[in-house]
């Protein structure tokens, strides 16, 4: 028999359901239920304590300087070489997506978080990396060629490799 859902009077014929889905509050349960277990957690990684310790090392400073400067195919390189490295926390408690945060790419983020960071992560101080405040945008501007300093060989001196600036004092040798 189906799922009727209803009561009949004695002697009538009782309605017949012919769907096979059980009734909405049991897969209303189902589903939040499902929706409780996060893909990530379901398949624990076993990370190294060298990634996901509170200390620095120089996989992490890379990591830092790739995020800041928006190299996202090195986030993406990285994650899939290592899925741990979505995980790792630097010395401060913050780690790849706490600098996404900071740094503001979107991108970045959405990798991080598909690869299983977790977002109500807290660095030393409490912070979530939602709560990362904005960091200027990285650039890199040569000096215009103005503030250029000019060097100059001294041809009197008898060392071939010494040069000064023009704002320098003289050398002097011992």
């Amino acid at each position: 028999r189906g799922w009727s859902g209803d009561h009949t009077p004695a002697g009538a014929m009782p309605r017949r359901v012919t769907s096979l889905a059980p009734p909405a509050p049991l897969a209303a349960l189902c589903f939040l239920a499902l929706a409780a277990i996060r893909l990530p957690s379901a398949l624990a990684l076993e990370c190294d304590e060298a990634m996901t310790g509170f200390h620095d090392n120089e996989i992490k400073s890379q990591a830092w300087q790739d995020i800041a400067h928006a190299n996202v195919q090195a986030i993406r390189d990285a994650v899939a070489d290592d899925p741990c490295y979505a995980m790792m926390r630097a010395g401060d408690g913050r780690g790849p997506l706490f600098w996404a945060h900071e740094f503001y790419n979107q991108e970045i983020i959405d990798v991080l978080v598909h690869h299983g960071a977790d977002r109500a992560a807290r660095d030393r101080g409490g912070k979530r990396p939602d709560q990362m405040i904005r960091a200027p945008p990285m650039t890199f501007e040569a000096p215009p060629a103005d503030d250029e300093e000019e060097y100059e060989y001294e041809p009197d001196d008898d060392d071939d490799d010494v040069y000064v600036t023009k704002s320098s004092p003289p050398h002097d040798e011992m």
